[in-house]
């Protein structure tokens, strides 16, 4: 078997595969959120840093269709077999095509098609890692300095490329002691500070949105529970397979030796180090099995030095079938009727999700009757944004989470003005009454389910900031006492003089 044409064939075939996906899924409420964030480009957003908008940005250029807006997340997982590829042919060039195949035809690279926060970070920490393991091969400060403007890179992706750093630290601190390389290392970090400090601007001239959310307010009810790290330690499983877990268990003897050699160790730090972060954070966090993506092609890497040839073929042959029966899942449920689904509590939210046109399309005549377009909740505002070609802003406090629309929306110019609020449950009408002078609403029956358009008559911008928008910044926007900042723009926008709530220290 002539394993690099095998290789080639694999890596056009899975990205094929993957080009299918992207443009028969439906865009999630996520990538629709970025892409509102694509459309207001900035140095940061509320929820992360900046760098999935920014790649989205770049990709609006060249359409709005769903299999356009995700390349950069299917042309990464394929980079990245590619990359495993090429670092380890000098060392044996069928085993590095074995290596990579194994990656292209996981679950992990065969879909992962949507565009997401963790996109960049995957392709930066594996950029950065390969860039780093080419400066301790060739003795090359260049090298250095590349592996950390990628890992700079990294941080403006998402803040989880903080793991990275540990797991350099910890590699370095493990490692033969070497002047040379500690230099190396101190450039590396020089080379990320720039990037460090465009977030912490951002965040200074944005009420620490990142920090208020990434640390409070996103953990605020977070309980210890062991059955969290009972779900953590089973994704685990799932991600590595019960087969590879066997042959790396069988193959254990020796494990520190073998991993110690060519600088293989790095690709151990870079994997453990994450994931035993992540295992201490999953007794009081439900670890997302998306968060731990950006650190598994490491064990692909070290698969190098751990298994024979023979155990890798029988790996692949079973990662045929195991992501083949991944995707029959997914034909299966494609090709059954929408109804199949009706008495499930999903139904209305799976009409939304796949029939977004023609809810937008009943819509449109209220636009022209000049009502102003908004939802109640963060995802189905994006989602028919998406659709509807123009924006819909959130009407009412919203969730804790995806609150970019406080900087996108200004309601101080909506006073007087007439407001459609799509929701997907049954409206409270008492709940919108304060708000307007008249209030009503209209079921929006469309295959089966049933979606609402609460019609608000002159809206009251007066009561709504007293209530509403004071609620919000009492909740969400107390900056924590020991940070300094800059006038906060949902302060100074509607309670202007007053300022913003402050948050005890910790």
């Amino acid at each position: 078997m002539n394993l690099k044409s095998t290789f080639n064939y694999v890596l056009f075939t899975t990205l094929a595969i993957k080009l299918i996906l992207a443009s028969v899924i439906p865009m999630s409420g996520d990538e629709a959120y970025f892409i509102v964030w694509a459309r207001h480009l900035d140095f940061g957003y509320y929820d992360h840093p900046p760098m999935v908008g920014w790649f989205l940005h770049l990709v609006m250029y060249l359409g709005s269709a769903e299999v356009i807006l995700r390349l950069p997340a299917i042309l990464t997982s394929t980079l990245i077999g590619y990359g495993i590829y090429r670092l380890l042919k000098p060392l044996d060039e069928a085993k590095a095509a074995l290596i990579a195949i194994l990656f292209l035809i996981s679950p992990l690279n065969v879909l992962n098609v949507l565009i997401t926060t963790d996109t960049p970070l995957i392709l930066f920490v594996f950029l950065s890692v390969a860039a780093l393991y080419q400066a301790l091969q060739k003795d090359s400060m260049a090298w250095y300095g590349a592996a950390g403007v990628l890992f700079g890179m990294a941080f403006l992706s998402k803040y989880f490329a903080v793991l990275l750093g540990m797991a350099y630290v910890t590699y370095f601190i493990f490692s033969a002691k070497s002047s040379r390389k500690w230099q190396g290392f101190a450039l590396l970090l020089l080379a990320a500070f720039p990037f460090a400090l465009v977030n912490i601007y951002w965040n200074y001239t944005h009420c620490w949105d990142n920090i208020l959310f990434n640390l409070y307010t996103r953990n605020e009810g977070a309980q210890f529970s062991p059955g969290k790290l009972a779900l953590y330690l089973g994704t685990q499983v799932y991600l590595l397979t019960p087969p590879l877990i066997y042959f790396l268990f069988k193959n254990r003897s020796g494990f520190w030796g073998k991993i110690s050699a060519g600088q293989f160790r790095l690709f151990f730090f870079a994997f453990a180090v994450p994931l035993a972060v992540f295992a201490l954070l999953s007794f009081k966090k439900v670890i997302g099995l998306h968060w731990v993506l950006a650190f598994y092609p490491f064990v692909y890497l070290l698969l190098y030095q751990l298994l024979a040839r023979e155990e890798l073929l029988k790996l692949v042959k079973f990662m045929v079938w195991f992501t083949a029966a991944h995707l029959a899942v997914i034909v299966v449920i494609a090709l059954l009727p929408m109804q199949t689904w009706q008495k499930t509590r999903l139904y209305e939210s799976i009409v939304f999700t796949f029939k977004t046109d023609e809810i937008a399309e009943k819509i449109r005549p209220y636009e022209q009757q000049q009502f102003l377009l908004a939802t109640d909740g963060y995802s189905p505002s994006a989602i028919i944004s998406y659709h509807y070609g123009r924006e819909f802003f959130v009407f009412g406090e919203g969730g804790l989470h995806a609150r970019q629309d406080d900087m996108v929306t200004d309601f101080r110019p909506f006073s007087g003005r007439n407001i459609l609020i799509l929701t997907k449950a049954e409206p409270v009408l008492l709940q919108y009454a304060p708000y307007f002078s008249k209030v009503e609403s209209k079921p929006l029956a469309l295959h089966g389910a049933t979606m609402y358009l609460v019609l608000g008559y002159d809206f009251d911008y007066e009561m709504y900031r007293d209530v509403v928008l004071k609620q919000i910044k009492d909740k969400y926007y107390r900056i924590p006492a020991f940070l300094p900042h800059a006038p906060c723009y949902f302060c100074e926008k509607y309670f202007p003089g007053e300022g913003c709530a402050v948050q005890p220290n910790k």
